[in-house]
Protein backbone atom coordinates (compact mmCIF):
# COMPACT_ATOMS: atom_id res chain seq x y z
CA UNK A 1 0.00 0.00 0.00
CA UNK A 2 1.48 3.78 -0.91
CA UNK A 3 1.81 5.38 1.80
CA UNK A 4 -1.09 8.01 2.54
CA UNK A 5 -0.17 11.44 4.26
CA UNK A 6 -2.29 13.79 6.22
CA UNK A 7 -2.65 16.12 3.23
CA UNK A 8 -3.56 13.79 0.99
CA UNK A 9 -6.80 12.47 3.10
CA UNK A 10 -7.32 15.87 3.55
CA UNK A 11 -7.70 16.73 0.38
CA UNK A 12 -10.11 13.89 0.10
CA UNK A 13 -12.09 14.96 2.57
CA UNK A 14 -11.91 18.14 0.26
CA UNK A 15 -12.94 16.64 -2.64
CA UNK A 16 -16.36 14.78 -0.90
CA UNK A 17 -17.41 17.84 0.34
CA UNK A 18 -19.34 19.21 -1.98
CA UNK A 19 -21.50 15.63 -2.22
CA UNK A 20 -21.73 15.80 1.43
CA UNK A 21 -23.17 19.79 1.31
CA UNK A 22 -25.90 18.21 -1.41
CA UNK A 23 -27.04 15.48 1.36
CA UNK A 24 -27.30 17.78 3.99
CA UNK A 25 -30.71 18.31 4.85
CA UNK A 26 -31.46 14.54 3.96
CA UNK A 27 -28.64 13.66 6.32
CA UNK A 28 -31.12 15.80 9.09
CA UNK A 29 -34.24 14.72 7.55
CA UNK A 30 -32.94 10.73 8.12
CA UNK A 31 -31.39 12.11 11.59
CA UNK A 32 -28.71 9.20 10.69
CA UNK A 33 -25.80 9.97 7.77
CA UNK A 34 -27.18 8.73 4.56
CA UNK A 35 -25.63 5.26 3.54
CA UNK A 36 -24.27 6.95 0.67
CA UNK A 37 -21.62 8.87 3.01
CA UNK A 38 -20.57 6.02 4.81
CA UNK A 39 -19.66 4.45 1.74
CA UNK A 40 -17.69 7.43 0.85
CA UNK A 41 -16.24 7.37 4.35
CA UNK A 42 -14.92 3.72 3.76
CA UNK A 43 -14.36 4.46 -0.03
CA UNK A 44 -12.08 7.32 0.47
CA UNK A 45 -10.04 5.52 3.68
CA UNK A 46 -11.32 8.57 5.60
CA UNK A 47 -11.93 6.41 8.64
CA UNK A 48 -8.13 4.63 8.74
CA UNK A 49 -6.34 7.87 9.88
CA UNK A 50 -5.60 6.26 13.13
CA UNK A 51 -5.39 2.18 12.45
CA UNK A 52 -2.22 1.04 12.62
CA UNK A 53 -0.27 0.44 8.91
CA UNK A 54 0.03 -3.20 9.79
CA UNK A 55 -3.97 -3.71 9.82
CA UNK A 56 -4.16 -1.44 6.39
CA UNK A 57 -4.47 2.00 8.64
CA UNK A 58 -2.28 4.69 7.83
CA UNK A 59 -0.89 5.89 11.03
CA UNK A 60 -1.26 9.30 10.45
CA UNK A 61 -0.68 11.72 13.14
CA UNK A 62 -3.46 12.91 15.58
CA UNK A 63 -3.98 16.23 14.07
CA UNK A 64 -5.17 14.70 10.86
CA UNK A 65 -8.56 14.59 12.50
CA UNK A 66 -9.35 18.09 12.80
CA UNK A 67 -8.36 18.59 9.11
CA UNK A 68 -10.84 16.14 7.75
CA UNK A 69 -13.71 16.78 9.84
CA UNK A 70 -12.96 20.67 9.86
CA UNK A 71 -13.38 20.07 6.00
CA UNK A 72 -16.75 17.99 5.90
CA UNK A 73 -18.52 19.38 8.84
CA UNK A 74 -18.00 23.01 6.63
CA UNK A 75 -20.40 21.01 4.24
CA UNK A 76 -22.71 19.42 7.26
CA UNK A 77 -22.06 19.70 10.62
CA UNK A 78 -23.32 16.07 11.35
CA UNK A 79 -21.14 14.46 8.84
CA UNK A 80 -18.21 15.79 9.81
CA UNK A 81 -18.91 15.16 13.86
CA UNK A 82 -19.45 11.72 12.79
CA UNK A 83 -16.73 11.13 10.76
CA UNK A 84 -14.49 12.93 13.66
CA UNK A 85 -16.44 10.48 15.97
CA UNK A 86 -15.61 7.40 14.45
CA UNK A 87 -11.97 8.25 13.63
CA UNK A 88 -10.98 9.05 16.85
CA UNK A 89 -13.33 5.61 18.64
CA UNK A 90 -10.88 4.07 16.22
CA UNK A 91 -7.89 5.38 18.13
CA UNK A 92 -9.51 3.96 21.50
CA UNK A 93 -9.91 0.81 19.77
CA UNK A 94 -5.72 0.77 18.89
CA UNK A 95 -5.27 0.84 23.25
CA UNK A 96 -7.10 -2.43 23.24
CA UNK A 97 -4.63 -5.97 22.92
CA UNK A 98 -3.39 -6.89 19.45
CA UNK A 99 -5.40 -9.86 19.02
CA UNK A 100 -8.58 -7.22 19.74
CA UNK A 101 -7.21 -4.60 16.92
CA UNK A 102 -6.52 -7.76 14.92
CA UNK A 103 -10.28 -8.83 14.94
CA UNK A 104 -11.79 -5.94 14.62
CA UNK A 105 -9.38 -4.05 11.49
CA UNK A 106 -7.57 -7.08 10.03
CA UNK A 107 -10.47 -7.98 7.18
CA UNK A 108 -12.18 -4.33 7.86
CA UNK A 109 -9.47 -1.64 7.95
CA UNK A 110 -12.88 0.62 7.48
CA UNK A 111 -14.38 -0.34 10.60
CA UNK A 112 -17.14 1.87 11.91
CA UNK A 113 -17.09 1.98 15.53
CA UNK A 114 -19.58 4.04 17.66
CA UNK A 115 -18.82 4.33 21.76
CA UNK A 116 -20.24 6.49 24.50
CA UNK A 117 -17.66 7.23 28.22
CA UNK A 118 -19.66 8.48 30.32
CA UNK A 119 -20.58 5.02 32.19
CA UNK A 120 -24.01 4.07 31.96
CA UNK A 121 -24.07 0.44 32.94
CA UNK A 122 -22.45 -2.06 35.24
CA UNK A 123 -19.72 -4.76 34.31
CA UNK A 124 -19.69 -7.50 36.41
CA UNK A 125 -16.20 -9.97 37.12
CA UNK A 126 -16.87 -13.56 35.82
CA UNK A 127 -14.89 -16.21 34.84
CA UNK A 128 -12.28 -14.36 32.26
CA UNK A 129 -14.90 -11.36 31.49
CA UNK A 130 -17.75 -9.58 32.96
CA UNK A 131 -21.32 -9.64 32.25
CA UNK A 132 -22.57 -6.38 30.97
CA UNK A 133 -25.55 -5.00 30.64
CA UNK A 134 -26.89 -1.34 30.14
CA UNK A 135 -27.73 1.69 28.41
CA UNK A 136 -25.85 4.00 26.64
CA UNK A 137 -27.72 7.32 24.66
CA UNK A 138 -25.45 9.05 22.50
CA UNK A 139 -24.39 6.78 20.15
CA UNK A 140 -23.34 8.72 17.36
CA UNK A 141 -23.24 6.67 14.01
CA UNK A 142 -24.77 3.20 15.60
CA UNK A 143 -27.07 2.69 13.07
CA UNK A 144 -23.68 1.93 10.61
CA UNK A 145 -21.52 0.24 13.33
CA UNK A 146 -19.28 -2.26 13.64
CA UNK A 147 -18.30 -2.38 16.88
CA UNK A 148 -19.41 -0.42 19.51
CA UNK A 149 -17.01 1.06 23.17
CA UNK A 150 -19.22 1.78 26.08
CA UNK A 151 -18.39 3.00 29.42
CA UNK A 152 -19.24 0.43 32.70
CA UNK A 153 -18.86 0.83 35.76
CA UNK A 154 -16.95 -2.37 37.19
CA UNK A 155 -17.96 -4.77 39.81
CA UNK A 156 -17.39 -7.60 41.70
CA UNK A 157 -20.87 -8.50 42.30
CA UNK A 158 -24.50 -7.77 40.81
CA UNK A 159 -25.48 -6.08 43.37
CA UNK A 160 -22.05 -5.07 44.71
CA UNK A 161 -20.77 -1.23 44.81
CA UNK A 162 -18.42 0.10 41.65
CA UNK A 163 -15.46 -0.42 41.80
CA UNK A 164 -14.00 1.32 38.62
CA UNK A 165 -14.86 2.16 35.22
CA UNK A 166 -14.33 0.07 32.17
CA UNK A 167 -14.74 0.36 28.83
CA UNK A 168 -16.04 -2.59 26.87
CA UNK A 169 -16.04 -3.22 22.96
CA UNK A 170 -18.78 -5.47 21.79
CA UNK A 171 -19.60 -6.00 17.97
CA UNK A 172 -22.70 -4.95 16.69
CA UNK A 173 -24.67 -7.96 16.99
CA UNK A 174 -24.57 -7.92 20.92
CA UNK A 175 -26.24 -4.55 20.91
CA UNK A 176 -29.56 -3.45 20.60
CA UNK A 177 -30.70 0.46 19.49
CA UNK A 178 -33.82 2.20 20.71
CA UNK A 179 -34.79 5.71 18.48
CA UNK A 180 -34.39 8.12 20.90
CA UNK A 181 -32.79 10.93 18.39
CA UNK A 182 -34.89 14.15 18.45
CA UNK A 183 -32.97 16.72 18.93
CA UNK A 184 -32.53 20.39 18.03
CA UNK A 185 -28.97 20.13 16.41
CA UNK A 186 -26.54 17.97 15.05
CA UNK A 187 -29.58 15.68 14.12
CA UNK A 188 -28.04 13.50 11.47
CA UNK A 189 -25.65 11.98 13.87
CA UNK A 190 -27.69 9.24 14.80
CA UNK A 191 -26.45 9.56 18.42
CA UNK A 192 -29.12 7.04 19.48
CA UNK A 193 -29.37 4.75 23.17
CA UNK A 194 -27.87 1.84 22.74
CA UNK A 195 -28.88 -1.27 24.74
CA UNK A 196 -26.79 -4.31 25.88
CA UNK A 197 -28.41 -6.60 28.32
CA UNK A 198 -26.32 -9.80 30.27
CA UNK A 199 -23.80 -9.81 27.73
CA UNK A 200 -20.57 -12.00 28.32
CA UNK A 201 -17.31 -9.56 27.02
CA UNK A 202 -14.05 -11.30 27.22
CA UNK A 203 -11.08 -9.40 29.56
CA UNK A 204 -9.31 -9.13 26.49
CA UNK A 205 -11.82 -7.04 25.31
CA UNK A 206 -12.06 -4.60 28.80
CA UNK A 207 -9.78 -1.39 28.81
CA UNK A 208 -9.72 -0.59 32.85
CA UNK A 209 -10.10 3.23 33.07
CA UNK A 210 -10.54 6.05 30.99
CA UNK A 211 -9.27 5.34 27.26
CA UNK A 212 -7.02 7.71 28.45
CA UNK A 213 -3.56 7.37 27.53
CA UNK A 214 -3.18 5.51 24.01
CA UNK A 215 -0.27 3.62 23.63
CA UNK A 216 2.82 3.25 25.67
CA UNK A 217 4.82 6.62 25.35
CA UNK A 218 8.12 4.10 23.95
CA UNK A 219 5.68 2.62 21.01
CA UNK A 220 6.05 6.13 19.38
CA UNK A 221 9.92 5.92 18.46
CA UNK A 222 8.90 2.51 16.49
CA UNK A 223 6.77 4.22 13.74
CA UNK A 224 3.85 1.89 14.50
CA UNK A 225 1.43 4.49 15.05
CA UNK A 226 1.89 8.14 15.23
CA UNK A 227 -0.51 8.93 17.38
CA UNK A 228 1.10 6.26 20.14
CA UNK A 229 1.64 7.94 23.61
CA UNK A 230 -0.73 10.65 23.62
CA UNK A 231 -3.05 11.91 26.35
CA UNK A 232 -6.20 10.02 25.34
CA UNK A 233 -8.04 12.60 27.16
CA UNK A 234 -6.60 15.65 25.52
CA UNK A 235 -7.19 13.81 22.00
CA UNK A 236 -10.67 13.38 22.74
CA UNK A 237 -11.08 16.91 23.69
CA UNK A 238 -8.98 18.83 21.28
CA UNK A 239 -10.02 15.93 18.61
CA UNK A 240 -13.62 16.88 18.53
CA UNK A 241 -12.85 20.50 18.30
CA UNK A 242 -12.35 20.91 14.23
CA UNK A 243 -16.34 19.68 13.95
CA UNK A 244 -16.69 23.68 15.10
CA UNK A 245 -14.41 25.03 13.33
CA UNK A 246 -15.72 23.55 10.18
CA UNK A 247 -19.64 24.66 10.84
CA UNK A 248 -17.51 27.97 11.72
CA UNK A 249 -16.14 27.88 8.39
CA UNK A 250 -19.10 27.01 6.92
CA UNK A 251 -20.80 29.76 7.75
CA UNK A 252 -18.54 32.41 7.19
CA UNK A 253 -17.77 31.10 3.76
CA UNK A 254 -21.97 31.51 3.27
CA UNK A 255 -22.05 35.01 4.91
CA UNK A 256 -18.85 36.26 2.73
CA UNK A 257 -21.07 35.27 -0.26
CA UNK A 258 -24.09 36.97 0.91
CA UNK A 259 -22.03 40.11 2.18
CA UNK A 260 -21.25 40.01 -1.29
CA UNK A 261 -24.07 40.35 -3.39
CA UNK A 262 -27.20 41.26 -1.09
CA UNK A 263 -28.70 44.48 -1.11
CA UNK A 264 -30.03 45.39 1.64
CA UNK A 265 -34.15 45.72 2.33
CA UNK A 266 -35.72 48.71 3.33
CA UNK A 267 -32.03 50.70 3.57
CA UNK A 268 -31.31 49.74 -0.06
CA UNK A 269 -27.35 49.46 0.96
CA UNK A 270 -25.59 48.17 -1.25
CA UNK A 271 -22.75 45.36 -0.34
CA UNK A 272 -20.14 48.01 -0.21
CA UNK A 273 -22.05 49.94 2.58
CA UNK A 274 -22.73 47.29 4.70
CA UNK A 275 -20.26 48.24 7.21
CA UNK A 276 -21.94 46.86 10.03
CA UNK A 277 -22.15 43.58 8.39
CA UNK A 278 -18.70 43.65 7.67
CA UNK A 279 -17.29 44.43 10.97
CA UNK A 280 -19.78 41.17 12.25
CA UNK A 281 -17.83 39.37 9.34
CA UNK A 282 -14.59 40.38 10.60
CA UNK A 283 -14.19 39.65 13.88
CA UNK A 284 -16.00 36.23 13.52
CA UNK A 285 -13.68 35.28 11.52
CA UNK A 286 -11.01 36.45 13.61
CA UNK A 287 -11.84 34.54 16.51
CA UNK A 288 -12.10 31.23 14.20
CA UNK A 289 -8.55 31.98 13.46
CA UNK A 290 -7.41 32.24 16.64
CA UNK A 291 -9.54 28.86 17.58
CA UNK A 292 -7.51 27.08 14.58
CA UNK A 293 -4.49 28.27 15.46
CA UNK A 294 -4.78 27.44 19.31
CA UNK A 295 -5.85 24.33 18.44
CA UNK A 296 -3.56 22.92 15.95
CA UNK A 297 -0.68 24.35 17.94
CA UNK A 298 -1.58 21.88 20.85
CA UNK A 299 -1.99 19.37 18.57
CA UNK A 300 1.79 19.56 17.52
CA UNK A 301 3.34 19.93 20.89
CA UNK A 302 1.25 16.89 21.90
CA UNK A 303 2.66 14.98 18.80
CA UNK A 304 6.60 16.04 19.33
CA UNK A 305 6.33 14.92 23.08
CA UNK A 306 5.19 11.99 21.92
CA UNK A 307 7.29 11.21 19.66
CA UNK A 308 10.24 12.07 22.31
CA UNK A 309 8.69 9.49 25.17
CA UNK A 310 7.93 12.95 26.80
CA UNK A 311 4.41 12.37 28.98
CA UNK A 312 2.63 15.25 29.24
CA UNK A 313 2.57 17.49 32.05
CA UNK A 314 -0.68 18.45 34.03
CA UNK A 315 -0.10 21.75 33.48
CA UNK A 316 -0.25 21.11 29.57
CA UNK A 317 -3.36 18.57 29.77
CA UNK A 318 -5.28 21.61 31.73
CA UNK A 319 -4.21 24.17 28.61
CA UNK A 320 -5.05 21.02 26.28
CA UNK A 321 -8.84 20.98 28.14
CA UNK A 322 -9.04 24.74 28.48
CA UNK A 323 -8.29 24.86 24.89
CA UNK A 324 -10.62 22.55 23.38
CA UNK A 325 -13.47 24.62 25.28
CA UNK A 326 -12.33 27.50 24.53
CA UNK A 327 -12.75 26.87 20.66
CA UNK A 328 -15.74 25.67 20.76
CA UNK A 329 -17.14 28.35 22.51
CA UNK A 330 -14.86 30.80 20.11
CA UNK A 331 -16.64 28.74 17.32
CA UNK A 332 -20.25 29.32 18.47
CA UNK A 333 -19.85 32.81 19.68
CA UNK A 334 -18.57 33.78 16.13
CA UNK A 335 -21.66 31.75 14.36
CA UNK A 336 -24.27 33.50 16.57
CA UNK A 337 -22.50 36.69 15.79
CA UNK A 338 -23.67 36.16 12.14
CA UNK A 339 -26.94 35.21 12.12
CA UNK A 340 -28.70 38.29 12.57
CA UNK A 341 -27.41 40.15 9.70
CA UNK A 342 -27.40 36.69 8.10
CA UNK A 343 -30.86 37.73 6.35
CA UNK A 344 -34.13 36.83 6.89
CA UNK A 345 -33.90 33.68 4.71
CA UNK A 346 -31.71 32.22 6.86
CA UNK A 347 -34.34 31.08 9.39
CA UNK A 348 -35.83 28.45 6.58
CA UNK A 349 -34.99 25.02 7.41
CA UNK A 350 -33.39 24.16 4.46
CA UNK A 351 -31.18 27.41 4.71
CA UNK A 352 -27.12 26.06 5.80
CA UNK A 353 -26.81 29.36 8.21
CA UNK A 354 -29.47 28.41 10.22
CA UNK A 355 -28.41 24.38 10.73
CA UNK A 356 -25.09 26.00 11.41
CA UNK A 357 -26.28 27.65 14.42
CA UNK A 358 -28.19 24.78 15.74
CA UNK A 359 -25.39 22.46 15.25
CA UNK A 360 -22.43 24.71 16.94
CA UNK A 361 -25.14 25.00 20.11
CA UNK A 362 -25.51 21.25 20.26
CA UNK A 363 -21.49 21.02 20.03
CA UNK A 364 -21.66 23.46 23.05
CA UNK A 365 -23.34 21.44 25.21
CA UNK A 366 -20.52 18.58 25.19
CA UNK A 367 -18.55 17.90 27.97
CA UNK A 368 -15.74 18.68 25.82
CA UNK A 369 -17.07 22.56 25.65
CA UNK A 370 -18.24 22.53 29.27
CA UNK A 371 -16.00 26.55 29.35
CA UNK A 372 -16.97 26.81 33.60
CA UNK A 373 -15.51 23.45 34.09
CA UNK A 374 -12.50 23.55 31.66
CA UNK A 375 -11.21 27.07 32.77
CA UNK A 376 -11.77 26.19 36.49
CA UNK A 377 -9.50 22.80 36.24
CA UNK A 378 -6.86 24.99 34.02
CA UNK A 379 -6.61 27.54 37.14
CA UNK A 380 -6.70 25.16 39.52
CA UNK A 381 -3.84 23.25 37.78
CA UNK A 382 -1.87 26.28 37.33
CA UNK A 383 -2.67 26.93 41.34
CA UNK A 384 -1.31 23.93 42.41
CA UNK A 385 -4.79 23.00 43.96
CA UNK A 386 -6.95 19.63 43.04
CA UNK A 387 -8.78 19.24 39.83
CA UNK A 388 -11.64 17.02 39.87
CA UNK A 389 -12.19 16.85 35.90
CA UNK A 390 -13.30 13.26 34.52
CA UNK A 391 -11.79 14.29 30.81
CA UNK A 392 -8.48 15.65 32.17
Amino acid sequence: MSEVTREELEERARKLAPAIAERAVECERLRRLPDETVADFRRLGLLRAFVAPAYGGYGLPIGTVIGTSRTLAGACGSSGWCLAICTLHNHVVSAFPEPVQQAVFADNPDAVVCGVFMPAGRAVSGDGGVRVTGAWDFASTCDHADHAVLAAFLCDTADGEPTGIGNVLVDRGDFEIEDNWHVAGLCGTGSKRVIVNDLFVPQERVLVGHPGGFGDPALAATGRRQSDGLPGNSVATLGLTGVALGIADGALERFRDRLATKLRAVSFKTPDQQVGAQLRYAESAAEVDAAGLVVERDMEEMTADARAGREATMSQRARYRRDAAWAVRACAGAVARLQPAAGAHAIFLDDPMQRALRDIQSISAHIVANWDQAGETFARVLAGLPAADPIL
